[in-house]
């Protein structure tokens, strides 16, 4: 009867040997892939928010101004979307004849490294997207003209 109350004893130990190893790491591995969704949620978002914008703006009639003023306002719907607020997204957005581009950058914090240095506890995310202007029927056009001038000389 003594035996098997020792032997008790052993697993318990066992048991709270085990339970100081894995319990932590299971924690702080369920910790790092909540943080790699997270970081990962946001990049996939940023660049689709900027290939939207740059897209919809392509999309406009008129100046290179009113495709960037269109490209401001549709970012902003995007944005306002967001499940995660960046409160330092700097945003850059160029029209031209030829496209529209959005560029998106911020600075991601890492949840719990805020003890680091600034450089290594910030993630830098750029997106940056263009969208080609096309207007189909001028392009049709075009070719033909240069079809026309290089069969007749």
């Amino acid at each position: 009867m003594k035996g098997s109350g020792c032997r008790n004893t052993e697993k318990n130990a066992y048991m709270t040997l085990e339970a100081c190893f894995i319990m932590p790491i299971a924690v702080i591995l369920t910790a790092f892939l909540l943080i790699l969704t997270f970081y990962l949620y946001t990049v996939c978002f940023l660049n689709q928010a900027a290939y939207i914008a740059a897209f919809r703006a392509s999309l406009t009639e008129g100046a290179g101004y009113a495709r960037e003023a269109k490209a401001e306002e549709e970012l902003e719907k995007l944005l306002g979307e967001a499940l995660i607020r960046l409160p330092q997204l700097q945003k850059e957005i160029s029209a031209a004849s030829s496209g529209v581009t959005v560029t998106l950058r911020t600075e991601w914090p890492l949840p719990g490294l805020g003890v680091l240095p600034a450089e290594l506890g910030k993630l830098q995310i750029e997106a940056s997207k263009e969208a080609l202007v096309r207007d189909a029927p001028a392009f049709i056009r075009g070719m033909r003209k240069l079809a026309q001038i290089g069969e007749g000389g």
